[in-house]
């Protein structure tokens, strides 16, 4: 069954801003972090000088210790996808899971540049 760990819409000042952490099972091994770029103020509005990492992190002693798993750059800005012809809707990073017991999962976004709205979710299957 899978675990969704809310972004809500919200504007994120420059810095690193955490989302979560979610208990994952141990049958558990893989995370999908989507953000919508299409939000008022969201990144499709942005100039390219406003830009973050979005992250995925993981604990495998229950929260006590961090490790990047996986981590995604988004700049500001309309970008269109070349199959479609529209400028981009979300930004994404999936990763595989390290295996083990008491673990635990947040998303990570660092904003640079500006202020930022972002909404979104992470998704833990």
């Amino acid at each position: 069954m899978a675990t969704t760990v809310p972004v809500p819409l919200t504007t994120l000042t420059v810095g690193a801003h955490d989302f979560g952490p979610a208990a994952v099972a141990d049958t558990t091994t893989s995370t999908l972090l989507v953000i919508d770029r299409t939000v008022t103020n969201g990144f499709n509005a942005q100039p390219a000088t406003t830009q973050a990492s979005i992250q995925v992190m993981q604990s495998g002693d229950g929260g006590a210790t961090w490790k990047l798993e996986a981590a995604a750059g988004i700049i500001g800005g309309q970008y269109t996808d070349p199959h479609t012809g529209l400028p981009y809707a979300q930004s994404s990073v999936a990763v595989s899971l390290d295996p083990g017991t008491s673990r635990q999962v947040k998303a990570t976004v660092v904003v640079s540049g500006a202020s930022v709205a972002v909404s979104g979710s992470l998704t833990i299957t």
